[in-house]
């Protein structure tokens, strides 16, 4: 009996905002060393109150933009990792003086009523460890899965900007990620992660089609965050 050989699915890494939606197609070269391309990659803002508060009250234009960007660029087989942002989810970077701590040692009163996690991200310079605690109400999360399920879209995996651009620092640092690293780099950014990211080192690290016209100088907080939404997920594909 000779096996089917299994068809690879293919990953697209969508970023949601209150003010705009980003999707980005790429893919990894079979040969180690190569870098990672950008085959395709779209923002679109919001003229109205699609994505007001991050929820979702136009899920038929949200779902219209994923889906035409899929046809668009042919993509088979295609799955999606989504990124959420804005007032209503919950994403903060916090220090305790507990390299361990449990759920109870973060006092936010606004965590009582959402669906939220911790990840610890490096020790801080000024004493401590820093912790990345986001989160987000249960009805939202279950809007963003109805989306999915209505427009008939694989959802994979819902997370947040600063998870994903975790993974991208992350992979841009290789072997020479170092967690003091991170707190220094951290440090100098006003713990934006998103804003360690330049052009210059996007372009370092990545190939962009040269079909693809993007404007790395004023997209590069986007597509750094489909980039590690990529990263994230492509590991288990």
């Amino acid at each position: 009996m000779w096996p089917w050989g299994q068809k690879k699915n293919h990953l697209v890494s969508v970023s949601l905002s209150p003010q705009n939606i980003s999707c980005c197609f790429a893919k990894q070269s079979k040969e180690k060393n190569e870098k990672i391309t950008i085959i395709a990659y779209e923002r679109k803002n919001f003229a109205s109150l699609e994505f007001e508060k991050s929820i979702v009250f136009n899920p038929t234009k949200i779902s219209h933009c994923i889906k035409n960007f899929i046809k668009k660029n042919n993509i088979e087989r295609p799955i999606v990792s989504l990124s959420v942002s804005g007032p209503n989810i919950f994403e903060k970077i916090i220090t305790l003086s507990k390299s361990a701590p449990k759920k109870t040692d973060f006092t936010f009163p606004e965590l009582q009523n959402i669906n939220w996690s911790h990840t610890y991200l490096c020790p801080s310079t000024k004493g401590g460890f820093h912790f990345c605690v986001h989160g987000m109400p249960k009805e939202t999360l279950f809007q963003y899965r109805l989306l999915a399920i209505k427009s008939g879209i694989k959802l994979r995996t819902i997370t947040t900007s600063t998870n994903a651009c975790m993974q991208l620092y992350k992979n841009i640092k290789g072997k020479q990620f170092t967690q003091n690293q991170l707190s220094i780099d951290l440090s100098k950014n006003n713990y934006d992660i998103r804003s360690i990211f330049t052009k210059k080192l996007l372009e370092e690290h990545f190939n962009f089609n040269k079909y693809v016209a993007i404007d790395l100088k004023n997209e590069t907080q986007f597509v750094s965050t489909n980039l590690g939404l990529f990263l994230t997920e492509n590991k288990t594909l």
